[in-house]
């Protein structure tokens, strides 16, 4: 008889039994509209989680004849055989994921597919994972450190899930076995020097908007300045809504979120909210955003076209141009000024769980330091107040 998850037992076999939607393709095949799937010879603990994943298949199934085959395959009494594929599908549904995040990840196991030949994971060596790291770095693959690194951690975040949240593999078979990767360009916080030749320009001195359409016309002026006074992502400034500007209330602040429906966020922490420095409203940002929103606009950039995986892409690219030509080539980029942030913040003797939240990063420490650790808008407000930067002299030219 079988259990409310549709496992039952005959001999030493575990099986599933699935009810099919009066809609799936599989209908037609099954009269009963159920499907009796063989787990193999397995533990019951085991049979659970096979039995996730063949449902999951099943149900998903749209081609029937060809897929189909391979889910029902009987195991013939060996020991379930899950290749790392299985564990891709079930982890990219696990926890929201950007895009980005989902293709790097499937880059990374199908190089893994090609070096490895993608062999059952009960039967992955050690021996393969440290041939899989050596060819990942080979000169004829013209692969920088970074990249190899970053593929080789992909793979490595797929067997971790397969064997501590699955636990359809007995260990981590990779555990320990490191890529490191050379450090190329170390990201560094803007100098007095580099800030007074960026916003010396009649960019910021006179609000002379540049006619390169990636640069989003009025984006080119404000976001840069938020960079430096809210230390947040280019890509989260890229993304920001008219409604993400909250002006109505005792401290004015900026909503970083992903409610939007092109919204993403690189981590759960990076969903905050940062009080808007009193520079930048001086300066006439909060006139600017209303005018967006009277004018009906959704993003707060109406003029800045996006980059469907990168918010920000076109932008960044505009930026570093834009630099260059000032005289400002390599770093500092635009993500330094998060360091910058960071620096100055650490300087005022700022504590690490209000820099955290206004840069949006994990907040470490114990359990009850992260669940109870709230801050509210005046501690934040008094952190981003600290953020001041004497090399600079700007008007406020912003005409609404």
């Amino acid at each position: 008889m079988a259990n409310s998850n549709g496992i039952f037992k005959r001999g030493s076999s575990h099986y599933l039994r699935v009810v099919l939607p009066l809609s799936h393709a599989l209908r037609h095949q099954y009269k009963s509209g159920k499907v009796i799937v063989s787990l193999g010879a397995c533990s019951y603990r085991e049979a659970l989680t096979a039995a996730a994943i063949k449902r999951a298949q099943i149900l998903e199934t749209t081609t029937p004849i060809t897929s189909i085959k391979k889910i029902l395959a009987p195991s013939s009494g060996a020991p379930f055989s899950y290749y790392l594929r299985d564990i891709y599908d079930r982890w990219i549904k696990s926890k929201p994921l950007s895009n980005d995040a989902i293709n790097t990840c499937m880059r990374a196991l199908l190089l893994y597919e090609e070096q490895t030949n993608n062999p059952p994971l009960h039967l992955l060596t050690r021996a393969q994972g440290d041939g899989f790291r050596a060819w990942l770095q080979e000169p004829e693959r013209k692969t920088s450190s970074k990249t190899a690194y970053d593929r080789f951690t992909w793979v490595k975040t797929l067997l971790k899930y397969a064997y501590r949240d699955l636990e359809v593999i007995s260990r981590h078979p990779w555990e320990g076995i490191e890529l490191f990767k050379e450090t190329t360009n170390q990201r560094r916080p803007w100098s007095g020097a580099e800030l007074q030749t960026l916003f010396g320009q009649p960019l910021f001195q006179k609000y002379e908007l540049p006619r390169d359409w990636r640069c989003g016309k009025d984006a080119a002026y404000w976001i840069p300045l938020l960079g430096l006074y809210t230390g947040a992502r280019l890509s989260e400034l890229a993304q920001l809504r008219a409604v993400d500007i909250l002006s109505e209330g005792e401290i004015p602040s900026i909503s970083i979120t992903n409610l939007g429906s092109n919204q993403q966020l690189k981590t759960l922490a990076s969903k905050r909210t940062i009080p808007i420095h009193s520079e930048l409203i001086r300066l006439g940002f909060l006139g600017y955003a209303n005018k967006i929103k009277v004018d009906n606009q959704d993003s707060l950039w109406p003029q800045l076209s996006q980059r469907k995986s990168k918010p920000g892409g076109y932008f960044s690219n505009w930026f570093g141009e834009y630099r260059a030509r000032i005289g400002l080539k390599g770093y500092p980029d635009f993500h330094c000024f998060r360091h910058t942030v960071r620096s100055k913040l650490g300087e005022s003797e700022t504590s690490e769980h209000v820099i955290d939240a206004i840069l949006g990063h994990e907040i470490k420490g114990s359990i009850g330091a992260k669940v109870y650790m709230h801050r509210t808008l005046k501690t934040l407000q008094a952190g981003v107040e600290l953020l001041t930067y004497e090399q600079l002299s700007m008007t406020s030219i912003y005409k609404s």
